[in-house]
């Protein structure tokens, strides 16, 4: 809450303040009056939106619901942060006029002045393209409705649109993002995996919720926790005035509570996990064990019950390439979503730190520990009275030194946070990559670059074409296939520059080669295009096929032609029927003759 002074009086006024009944730009009208509304105060300056989190309505023909995470700029230089819920939304979209409408495949972008513009609820989305396609009420999904080539602008999400507009009116420097870091412990000896604690971090704050039967029989738990943290991690604590706070609680659902609700009370922007699919899969399972849905537990206190929602949705963890091969995902590669209407966006920092390095050298691990030697910083609590590694280390702790084991888990998610503090992944470089785009697309990077097109094309007065639930035409088929590029390049023209290697033979050359790069042609697609200006506004014809000339050979001579070093008699010779060098000399040595004659 905010809370001003002023001659011995108190103004209190609740961050979450605004009512969801209102629109988002009567909420600002709102928040600005109830301010500047109190004696000789600051005023505000400017908004940040952090994130928008988009809440379907409950029931049909009932309002949606967006929350929004703001943090309020005043004319002291201070900020404070505001959680501000706005229903009935109006996101737009465009649909070709009728006198336009004379094409049948789509468009990559239309002008603005040959579209109208319709304003319509996330939620009303696909049968509000409908209707203003003419098709009357037909229920469906979003995909199917934007297969129409007259439909622009619908792939833009609802909460990138609100994000969009925040920084829009408030041309500011975005200020640093906020972290807290939370992290639970599970049972190992007994086998169930019940949750015993359940710590968070953030700055000065560090908060232990511990089950009550996981410390039968030791007295004084708090003041031995104190004790332990400043033997183990004093110089840390002094540094950062960390003041432990120690609850014990009857069981695990009360100790996920109770650090859930104290995020809810600090309020960061992103409450991150270090390998989020471990410790969420632990508490959704302790939800259902006893019938508690984690929306109620983890939807911001303001969101009214009928609101709140909570979705875990796991990241692939596999992929299927075009030629069918299956390849599995490493858990740092997937990105996992949870979607709940809260003040902070839960997010994997373990698959935030491997994504935001996707163009280093990949880590032998991306285990905590051995990111954090890896960057320089403390490595993770390990106490000399256990000699174990792995599980039994675990079982170990738990069963005898369990105070150790208090602060072993709150120190975990303390080095996250000095982590973070040095690499700044959280705080700066996730959200700039992001931009408008919504934090669960952040491993897309076509999406998040259509979301940045879509509002620096509207500036000039053009709207990208929607997606349909089909993008292919007939003529796809004709075109030349995807699969087997890789094999493109013939084995007699790799030049043989292997390496010696061969202790018995120093002279033979093997095919085994170092500095090499590998590169993913099908990931050039996009500045292939931009290099040759290729698009469908660009492109009258398309060549298919020359006949008489091999697949392999019209796919070697392309690929050399957009390489930018082409032997042009030998593309002419094999695309052209020109004739080679020796039949030229010998039409030369013949017309030479005639000539001398």
């Amino acid at each position: 809450m905010l809370i001003f002074y002023q001659k011995g009086k108190s103004y209190v006024l609740s961050t979450r303040m605004c009512q969801p009944s209102l629109p988002l730009e009567t909420s600002h009208t709102y928040l600005n009056q109830k301010l500047q509304a109190m004696p000789d105060q600051k005023t505000i300056v400017a908004k940040e939106c952090r994130f928008a989190v988009y809440i379907p309505p409950p029931m049909h023909g009932e309002p949606d619901m967006h929350l929004v995470k703001e943090v309020i700029h005043y004319s002291d230089k201070t900020t404070s942060n505001n959680v501000l819920l706005v229903k009935d939304f109006k996101r737009d979209f465009y649909v070709t006029k009728k006198g336009q409408r004379n094409h049948q495949e789509k468009k990559e972008f239309e002008e603005l002045d040959n579209l109208l513009l319709f304003k319509t609820r996330e939620c009303d989305l696909a049968d509000s393209i409908n209707k203003a396609l003419g098709q009357g009420y037909m229920r469906g999904d979003l995909r199917k409705a934007c297969s129409s080539p007259y439909v622009y602008g619908a792939d833009i999400l609802s909460t990138a649109i609100i994000k969009q507009r925040y920084t829009e009116k408030y041309n500011i420097l975005p200020s640093l993002y906020s972290t807290a870091i939370a992290d639970v412990e599970t049972d190992v000896i007994e086998g169930h995996e019940k949750i015993i604690m359940a710590s968070i971090t953030c700055k000065s704050v560090a908060f232990v919720a511990i089950v009550k039967s996981f410390m039968k029989g030791i007295a004084n738990v708090e003041s031995k926790v104190h004790q332990a943290a400043e033997h183990y991690i004093g110089d840390i604590t002094k540094q950062r005035n960390i003041n432990i706070e120690v609850v014990l609680v009857e069981d695990d659902i009360e100790a996920i509570r109770a650090v859930i609700n104290k995020a809810h009370k600090i309020m960061p922007d992103f409450l991150g996990f270090w390998n989020v699919d471990f410790d969420m899969t632990k508490i959704i399972n302790a939800c259902d064990r006893v019938g508690i849905d984690p929306k109620d537990i983890f939807s911001d206190p303001s969101v009214p019950r009928e609101y709140r929602m909570f979705k875990y949705k796991r990241g692939p963890d596999k992929k299927v390439t075009a030629s069918g091969l299956v390849t599995p995902i490493k858990p740092a590669l997937r990105w996992h979503t949870v979607f709940t209407p809260a003040s902070f966006y839960v997010i994997d920092a373990m698959c935030a730190y491997r994504h935001i390095r996707m163009g280093e050298q990949e880590l032998q691990s991306y285990s905590l520990d051995f990111v954090l030697n890896h960057e320089g910083c403390r490595g993770k609590l390990k106490f000399d009275q256990c000699p174990y590694t792995g599980l039994m280390w675990h079982q170990e702790m738990q069963s005898k030194f369990k105070i150790e084991y208090v602060i072993y888990n709150l120190f975990d998610c303390i080095s996250v946070e000095l982590l973070e503090e040095k690499t700044k992944d959280l705080a700066i470089s996730l959200p700039m990559f992001s931009g408008c785009s919504d934090f669960q697309h952040f491993r897309s990077q076509p999406k998040r670059i259509v979301d940045d097109l879509h509002f620096v094309l509207l500036k000039k007065r053009r709207v990208i074409a929607s997606t349909g639930d089909t993008m292919t035409t007939e003529h796809d088929t004709e075109t030349l296939s995807l699969d087997g590029w890789i094999v493109t390049l013939p084995a007699h023209l790799i030049c043989e520059n292997g390496v010696n290697i061969v202790e018995e033979n120093p002279s033979l050359i093997t095919n085994v080669r170092r500095d090499v790069g590998d590169l993913d042609v099908a990931g050039s697609y996009p500045n292939g295009q931009a290099v040759f200006n290729i698009s469908k506004g660009t492109t009258r014809t398309e060549l298919i096929s020359i006949e008489g000339i091999d697949e392999e050979v019209f796919r070697m001579h392309g690929m050399n032609l957009s390489g930018g070093s082409t032997n042009a008699l030998a593309y002419c010779q094999a695309m052209f029927g020109f004739p080679t060098l020796t039949e030229l000399d010998a039409i030369y040595d013949q017309d030479v003759m005639i000539y001398s004659q």
